[in-house]
């Protein structure tokens, strides 16, 4: 591969990890002790959970602008407008970058990539005007994400269902705030154990998939702190009940994951002994009898958060360099 094709490759890995980037920018890791796959993440919903802390986000910069508040808007409204107005942010910033084609423009090394810019700038430009239409409507901005946190805590405190996975994700975004503060921490350490269990009991694909993570990176953000997390013993429950519910192409992928862990040749990192493979599996089932049997099929991997999503797949692949 030549030096500029690896550019041109960066460069556009650049932009997809911006898409990613909008959404999570995940803060520290912090280690924890081994469990037993077997026992952990059990949905049961405990009765005796701490008090909530008070959540406080801390704003040096100027002081704040007022927001007009409709009184007729449920906690549930707020939090579904805060998201649509974030989702919006970041599209808008993954779309001005795919529709800028200047970095291309008259280099020879880059004629290619210029053209294939060219070709996919307006389908770009016309998502970045109807992101910026959603944004026109969101009113003031300068503490976006703060409204975002917010409004997701307070309605995943009301039972709302998506809030409560969007809390559980974890609301991190490193260039507007870089990290949760101590109370914060406390509080979804709290909060999270009661939200996994109440999305194990209503057959929620969404907490499923999220258990099922399987690469972190540094400074990712609560999440971690989930019991059982990223370790390889619930990486395999996760899948293989994912498995259960799943069918084509998204089936046969869950099986290439699975394979790689009951094969130490395939993933040593990853690979599991024959005992903890029957006691995942075991668990899978049960809890699959027990909560997800009645649901639709899965074909896809369930988004945790977002509503709506942007697909920016076929605009990536026709700016990706011809072989």
């Amino acid at each position: 591969m030549g030096a500029n094709r690896r550019t041109l490759i960066l460069t556009l890995s650049g932009v997809v990890a911006l898409s990613v980037a909008a959404y999570f920018v995940f803060h520290r890791t912090a280690p924890r002790p081994h469990v037993n796959p077997a026992t952990q993440l059990a949905p049961e919903v405990a009765s005796n959970a701490p008090a909530s802390l008070p959540a406080k986000r801390a704003n040096a910069a100027a002081a704040p602008v007022p927001k007009v508040v409709d009184r007729n808007e449920t906690v549930h409204d707020v939090f579904r407008k805060r998201q649509r107005c974030y989702d919006a942010s970041g599209d808008v910033a993954v779309a001005k970058s795919l529709a800028d084609c200047s970095f291309y423009n008259g280099k020879a090394e880059y004629e290619r990539a210029y053209a294939q810019c060219q070709d996919t700038w307006l389908d770009a430009h016309n998502r970045m005007v109807a992101a910026e239409a959603v944004l026109a409507q969101c009113g003031d901005q300068s503490d976006l994400l703060k409204d975002y946190f917010e409004a997701t805590t307070a309605a995943a405190k009301q039972g709302d269902p998506d809030a409560q996975l969007c809390y559980l994700a974890g609301i991190v975004d490193s260039e507007r705030h870089p990290q949760y503060t101590d109370a914060e921490m406390e509080e979804y350490k709290a909060l999270a154990p009661k939200y996994v269990a109440a999305a194990f009991k209503r057959g929620d694909w969404r907490i499923v998939s999220l258990l099922a993570t399987r690469r972190f990176h540094p400074g990712m953000g609560p999440m971690t702190t989930l019991e059982g997390m990223g370790q390889p013993e619930t990486i395999y429950k996760m899948h293989k009940l994912l498995r259960l519910g799943a069918s084509g192409a998204y089936a046969r992928y869950l099986d290439g994951v699975m394979d790689g862990m009951v094969h130490p040749d395939l993933n040593p990192v990853l690979a599991l002994p024959p005992n903890e493979v029957a006691a995942g599996s075991a668990w899978a089932q049960e809890t699959y009898t027990q909560y997800f049997s009645g649901t639709p099929e899965l074909t896809d991997t369930p988004r945790v958060c977002r509503t709506e999503v942007t697909d920016w797949s076929d605009i990536i692949e026709r700016r990706a360099p011809s072989r």
